[in-house]
């Protein structure tokens, strides 16, 4: 059994969410998992970097996650494009 749980958001916001999810064909629960293990990705390397004095091959890392974050976004402003 799935628990479900209703959030409260901006009607705009609400909106985004759903559009975006649509886009990427993803249920709007999915989404918000995927943006907030994103979120986490990002903090790991954030928290990494600041660590770590040889960032080579972080900046590799982080220039292949922006590129599939770029597609994402891509794909999203696509659809709300109506391309």
């Amino acid at each position: 059994m799935n628990d479900m749980a209703t959030i409260k958001v901006p009607r705009a916001v609400r909106d985004k969410v759903r559009d975006a999810a649509q886009a990427a064909h993803l249920t709007q629960g999915q989404l918000i998992e995927e943006l907030l293990h994103e979120r986490s990705k990002a903090e790991f390397w954030a928290a990494l970097e600041s660590e770590t004095p040889d960032t080579d091959y972080l900046d590799e890392l982080d220039e292949a996650d922006q590129a599939f974050a770029a597609d994402t976004e891509s794909a999203i402003a696509d659809y709300e494009a109506g391309r």
